[in-house]
């Protein structure tokens, strides 16, 4: 995760954060948060290897799915988990490739047309809830503030075209949300992104396996595929603009 996610995580609902104890000793987590009346997402699910197979992740699975009541459940699982998933009503839509690699050169510094700020902030979140279909104001409202956090817009005309966020992490940096509506947007929000980023720095983003262009953008700069999630739905997916979507929030939350 990034540096200060969790934050931005509990600003989306304080109640969805979740944990199983034995003996007094955490075990187990999980976290279902609730977006609005209709869309949770499932993130954080961890159970510790020396009590696994005996029903306590299950138990904390039942309470956390309960929070969501009847809303469509979003997640992006491990494969090996994918079967387990599905045995609960969720449907695999598409892969997201976990793109990571080191950053050994960059593009020259380039003028940043439009910076994220509080004063566009609205428009930033109506333009996510249009990208992805989801109204996400609590998540993002300080998404793109903070110590080595920040936004970059692009506009054709007034109105926002493309938006990818910057964040550090214990590792180095995350990328995203990441939105493009053509391959100049693209090219100048990425190598705007990278342009802010220190040489040597771990660059990383996790990325719909539909959105080829970007990743053979990150391939030329040396990132490479390390994993891959399973985007999952139970419920009705939301209408998302699949060929804008370049990168994904957080595989936590988003």
């Amino acid at each position: 995760m990034g540096k200060e996610d969790e934050s931005h995580f509990f600003n989306v609902d304080q109640h969805g954060f979740f944990m199983g104890f034995l003996d007094g000793v955490p075990v187990s987590a999980i976290s279902i948060v609730n977006f609005d009346d209709h869309y949770a997402h499932l993130g954080h699910y961890l159970v510790a290897p020396s009590v696994r197979g005996n029903g306590l992740g299950l138990r904390l699975w039942e309470t956390a799915i309960s929070h969501a009541g009847e809303r469509t459940i979003a997640l992006d699982g491990m494969p090996v988990q994918a079967g387990n998933y599905e045995k609960w009503g969720f449907k695999t839509h598409y892969r997201t490739l976990r793109l990571s690699g080191i950053l050994t050169h960059r593009p020259q510094q380039q003028e940043i047309s439009e910076a994220v700020t509080h004063s566009n902030i609205n428009e930033v979140i109506h333009y996510d809830h249009t990208c992805v279909g989801v109204l996400r104001e609590r998540l993002l409202s300080n998404w793109f503030q903070g110590a080595g956090r920040m936004g970059i817009l692009t506009r054709d005309s007034s109105a926002i075209n493309g938006l990818i966020g910057v964040r550090r992490s214990s590792a180095g940096y995350r990328l995203g949300p990441f939105y493009a509506e053509n391959d100049y947007v693209m090219n100048t929000l990425f190598n705007g992104a990278l342009a802010e980023i220190p040489l040597g720095s771990r660059i990383t983003l996790d990325v719909p396996e539909t959105a080829t262009d970007i990743i053979r953008m990150a391939g030329d700069y040396g990132l490479k595929e390390i994993f891959h999630t399973f985007r999952m739905y139970r419920g009705h997916a939301p209408k998302e603009l699949v060929s804008h979507i370049k990168a994904i929030t957080s595989l936590e939350l988003s």
